[in-house]
């Protein structure tokens, strides 16, 4: 498969709306403020289901391999895919996740999974009507987490967040924008709000 992955193509009625990122770069409030602005409903990955809350721990250490990480966050979206994404798009509603796939994309090749395989996993998952990524360098971005506080994962690293960035701009296609998130809360939420406006019909 291609940077930008062929994942599933769906005929649901409800619109599916990503906000993606580096550490740091805003992606939690950005889509909670997109959710709340579109009157739509807000959800994340690593979920707080079983899954995801074994995921979390399992990014906490470096005991686990890549792999095993991947399998971890593929099964937690699957899940995630089943319980909450899927039947609110078949009720017509507008859905804004703090992250999807696009994550696995990133972060498992930054850690050594191969990325075909990481494809390979991910190809039935849906496919969002569109995706912001948050773009910004490694070094605000975790100048960002020490302000806020460090959740304790793996990823917290500043040599691996600048592989991070990279991989995330290579995903840059029409359906998925790139939005530079080292301005200000409001004027990263003035350009995803505009943005939505020229791309969908909501």
């Amino acid at each position: 498969m291609d940077e930008n992955l062929g994942v599933k193509e769906r005929d649901y009625p409800g619109t599916f709306i990503v906000v993606e990122g580096a550490d740091g770069a805003g992606t939690t409030t950005q889509s909670k403020k997109l959710a709340e602005k579109l009157e739509a409903e807000w959800t994340f990955e690593p979920t707080d289901k079983r899954i995801g809350v074994k995921v979390d721990e399992m990014i906490s250490s470096e005991d686990h391999s890549p792999e095993t990480v991947a399998l971890g966050f593929a099964a937690d979206r699957m899940a995630h895919l089943e319980d909450r994404v899927i039947p609110w798009l078949k009720e017509g509603k507008t859905v804004v996740s703090d992250r999807y796939y696009h994550s696995s994309l990133v972060y498992q090749p930054v850690m050594g999974a191969d990325r075909e395989w990481i494809d390979g996993l991910n190809k039935e998952t849906l496919k969002p009507d569109l995706t912001f990524i948050l773009d910004i360098s490694a070094e605000i971005g975790m100048e960002r987490v020490d302000e806020r506080g460090r959740d304790g994962n793996i990823f917290e690293d500043l040599s691996f967040q600048e592989k991070v960035v990279k991989r995330y701009r290579r995903l840059e296609n029409e359906s998925t924008i790139l939005v530079d998130a080292s301005n200000s809360e409001e004027e990263v939420f003035k350009e995803i709000n505009s943005r939505v406006e020229q791309n969908i019909d909501l």
